[in-house]
């Protein structure tokens, strides 16, 4: 055995000792950092000396390698789970916004407006010559058109907003894409050499979790480091290219117009903003045919009466859906606003009492439903789809929680434990530092005697 073998076997443990400390010191210095994987230091003997055939004696240790600790199968169902959350919590997010701007039950609502509406004409039924009873009725009309109007309004807004919601989420999606694409050739190249690229692979795997988030992607890991990323049948990530999503988003089917084959989107805030905005147009369509119908109903109703004038045929409302309805302009004198049936009779309210009949009289058109009907049912239908997407957006929460959990419990760095270790290391190291001492004394030793 070489005279200074033994100080070069404390200088190797010196130096895997100062990497496990350095190592040690990472987790610690990222132990809230978002996404971070702890690592753990590998020691592996170095080739045994031989004095001769029988006699064999150590020459130290090595560091082998630095393991970064992650179960890529439990960041899998996370990513999953975490694509479902999203589409949940996106959905629940917009319909509470869509429920909201309905200001039921309120005052400001179009429900209480209606309501307002027909008591006016109940008013002016007991007192068809009133001319302050004409006046409640032009008020009450007029709040409950622009009620109908803000509603359809604020829904349109709404809507608009989601669309570019969309064209954003797909546009971060392909940003994220192509940042995996050259982190691929990055880990590749690392690799190749030896060396676990822990950083790179932590970036990824967190810009992997956000594009689940996004679109509901999955991923496929290759033997050679790389991942595929697949969304549907749409191959978005390979080796080093990435191929965007499209931008032609098809809302009723829930997918991305795409040649040859369409890119259904299954999960992730994309799909929970194309369930949201589904809902919207539905939503906005039972509107539009609640606007309408009162439209024609009272119009058919108020055109046969007569006003103060003795005149007839005067319609009430003007437009054809909630986007556009208006106090028609042959209303713009109270006057001719009907209440009686019958010609030079002012104190008839034959037309006046059918109008307020209106409020529960059940029309084809609305599936048999009143006016006042079909309006409650479209608000309880907003209501419980929200209340529903509120109720699963939380129970797909606490799943999510519960996979960070065991994934802290695998991945995260424990600060107790690394305590551990920085005492166990810095042990270590004192004690080799003492080996080499201990080497140095010796030689000196022989160096006197053979002086």
């Amino acid at each position: 055995m070489p005279s200074f073998q033994g100080i070069e076997l404390g200088a190797r443990a010196l130096r895997a000792f100062q990497i496990g400390l350095e190592v040690t010191g990472h987790n610690v210095a990222n132990v809230n950092t978002p996404g971070f994987s702890r690592r753990r230091v590998h020691f592996a003997n170095t080739p045994e000396y031989a004095f001769n055939p029988n006699i064999r004696i150590g020459t130290g240790v090595v560091v082998q390698h630095v393991q970064r600790v992650r179960d890529m199968m439990l960041e899998q169902r996370i990513n999953a789970n975490t694509s479902d959350f999203a589409r949940l919590d996106t959905l629940r997010q917009q319909l509470q916004g869509i429920e909201g701007v309905m200001l039921e039950p309120g005052e400001e609502g179009v429900s209480a407006r209606l309501n307002a509406f027909f008591n006016a004409f109940d008013e002016l039924a007991t007192r068809p010559d009133s001319m302050a009873a004409r006046q409640s009725v032009l008020q009450a009309a007029s709040a409950l058109v622009g009620s109908i109007r803000s509603l359809y309004k604020n829904w349109q807004n709404l809507n608009t907003q989601i669309q570019q919601r969309m064209s954003q989420t797909i546009s971060e999606a392909n940003d994220l894409a192509a940042q995996i694409a050259r982190l691929n050739e990055q880990i590749r190249a690392a690799q190749s050499n030896g060396a676990e690229a822990s950083d790179l692979l932590d970036q990824r795997d967190r810009m992997m979790t956000r594009l689940s988030e996004l679109v509901g992607a999955r991923a496929h890991y290759t033997s050679d480091g790389g991942i595929m990323v697949f969304v549907d049948g749409h191959t978005l990530v390979q080796d080093g290219a990435s191929f965007p999503l499209p931008n032609a988003i098809d809302v009723p089917n829930r997918d991305l117009d795409s040649t040859p084959v369409d890119i259904r989107i299954q999960s992730g805030q994309l799909r929970g903003l194309m369930d949201a905005a589904a809902n919207l147009q539905d939503y906005m369509s039972r509107l539009n045919l609640f606007t309408n119908t009162l439209i024609t109903e009272v119009n058919a109703l108020h055109q046969t009466g007569y006003g103060l004038d003795n005149n007839t045929g005067y319609l009430f409302f003007d437009g054809t859906d909630a986007s556009n309805i208006a106090l028609h302009s042959d209303i713009s004198d109270p006057q001719r606003i009907a209440a009686s049936g019958l010609p030079n009779t002012p104190g008839n309210n034959g037309i006046a009492q059918a109008l307020v009949n209106l409020r529960n009289q059940p029309l084809a058109t609305l599936g048999g439903m009143s006016l006042t009907q079909y309006y409650r049912d479209l608000v309880g239908q907003v209501g419980n789809e929200a209340q529903v997407s509120r109720n699963r957006a939380e129970s797909q929460q606490l799943t999510l929680e519960h996979l960070y959990q065991i994934r802290e419990s695998v991945s995260g760095v424990s600060l107790d434990e690394e305590a551990a270790n920085l005492v166990k290391y810095q042990r270590s190291y004192q004690a080799a530092a003492k080996v080499i001492s201990t080497f140095d004394a010796l030689i000196q030793d022989v160096l006197q005697i053979v002086r």
